[in-house]
């Protein structure tokens, strides 16, 4: 009886060994198969990846390209306002030498010095130029650009009646 028992044991030892290297097989093919999807799903991933830092990396460009032309058409209505407020000093430096001009000539006895329209003209824009370029700087403040700063350093170029620059063209 020993032997048979013995055998009996034998084969349950053999039966829980085959059982277990099949669980070993089948648990390695498992994570073999798990190490797979984890690698097509890492790769798939980056492809996500890749595909939204582009589409990120167009939305940023489109958005500069837009805040160019936003700065661009900014810039081209100050420089219009620049020079319609030009345009306006200038034939208010017309009107006002004209009228020191006529005051001139009835006072010929108090002889004065004149000044050319040109450097009349010169002199206001040195003036402005300055209030200009100060002014085509953008406010950090706002999104905006004022030209307040440049209409009151203006104020300050008016001839005086002893100085009677000739009429211009304007």
């Amino acid at each position: 009886m020993g032997g048979r028992k013995s055998k009996l044991l034998d084969q349950i030892r053999m039966k829980r060994y085959d059982k277990a290297e099949s669980e070993y097989v089948a648990a390695k093919l498992d994570l073999q198969h798990k190490t797979e999807i984890k690698e097509h799903l890492t790769e798939h991933l980056c492809t996500i990846i890749q595909q939204n830092e582009l589409r990120k990396a167009r939305k940023l460009e489109e958005l500069m390209q837009q805040l160019e032309v936003e700065a661009d058409e900014e810039n081209l209505e100050l420089e219009i306002e620049v020079e319609r407020i030009l345009q306006q000093q200038e034939a208010e430096a017309g009107r006002q030498a004209s009228q020191s001009h006529n005051h001139a000539g009835t006072a010929k006895e108090n002889p004065t010095p004149s000044v050319t329209a040109r450097e009349s003209e010169h002199a206001n824009r040195a003036v402005a130029s300055p209030a200009i370029s100060e002014q085509l700087v953008p406010s950090e403040t706002s999104g905006t650009k004022s030209l307040s700063n440049m209409d009151s350093q203006t104020q300050a170029v008016s001839v005086t009646p002893g100085n009677s620059p000739a009429c211009s063209d304007t």
